[in-house]
């Protein structure tokens, strides 16, 4: 029986291996851990700068960063979109798609529909909504429902592109939601529990115009007449704007709309409570 070392502390008993992803850098080994009756799988992940070896449960299919570029490349092809932006270090992929369909927040604000594509060989694979504001390029990210966004995992290529296909265009169906969604931003203004909630989610440089922060990243003043669509705009500007790992810029993007929205909808409940 084969015996595998794992994060230098644990060693596998190896009952099976997965070659499937082998020409991509990708080994399953699948056995059990310390003797333990449970089946684990260890995803061997061959990087630059050295390999990785990922404990996860033997039923979990890692799709590799090269396989979920050929897929988003298909996708945009498929579609008539264009990517934006991309990033691939051989754990984690990103990339934007835009698309020639357009709509307006507020008349003159013009966005682009897109997709921004996530895949994380050790975690999830994603498609969340994306609008692209063409004023000035603000990308503005939206994490979709996890059974609309998780992409359904398959060692078959083909058989994983159908099925995207299939979820961009149930995407492309939300893009009018998603304009609503963002003129609602419209409605409310910053107040200081908003200022507040601002400084301890981003980095003072990414809120510089919204708010004015002292000791500690107490908040001493804010931009009391500044509607919350106009703020997102100031906080993904400054996401697009400077100069950040696609990486970060994504995961920010998403947490930055996160706020917004859940701060709205607690503005719409006190409204109608």
């Amino acid at each position: 029986m084969t015996q595998i070392n794992v994060l230098t502390n644990l060693n596998i008993d190896v009952t099976g291996v997965e070659r499937t992803w082998e020409r991509y850098g990708i080994i399953q080994y699948y056995g059990t851990i310390e003797g333990k009756p449970k089946r684990y799988q260890i995803v061997s992940v061959k990087l630059p700068t050295g390999t990785q070896n990922i404990v996860k449960s033997p039923f979990f299919i890692p799709i590799p960063t090269e396989v979920a570029k050929e897929l988003a490349h298909a996708i945009a092809n498929e579609l008539g979109m264009q990517i934006k932006e991309e990033s691939n270090d051989g754990m984690r992929y990103l990339a934007t798609l835009s698309s020639q369909i357009k709509g307006e927040v507020e008349r003159g604000d013009l966005v682009a529909w897109g997709i921004g594509i996530t895949n994380n060989v050790t975690g999830s694979f994603r498609m969340d909504g994306f609008l692209l504001r063409l004023v000035c390029s603000n990308g503005l990210m939206d994490a979709e429902e996890s059974e609309i966004a998780n992409v359904k995992k398959s060692y078959n290529i083909e058989e994983m592109k159908n099925s995207m296909l299939e979820q961009a265009k149930l995407l492309q169906d939300t893009f009018e939601e998603k304009l609503e969604m963002f003129r609602s931003f419209k409605q409310y203004k910053m107040n200081q529990q908003f200022a507040e909630l601002l400084a301890k989610s981003f980095p003072s440089p990414i809120i510089k115009d919204l708010v004015t922060l002292g000791k500690n990243k107490t908040v001493q003043d804010f931009a009391k007449d500044t509607d919350l669509w106009t703020a997102y705009n100031s906080v993904t500007y400054q996401l697009s704007h400077r100069k950040l790992k696609l990486t970060t810029r994504f995961d920010w993007g998403l947490k930055a709309t996160k706020i917004f929205k859940e701060f709205v909808r607690e503005q719409e409940e006190v409204q109608t409570s």
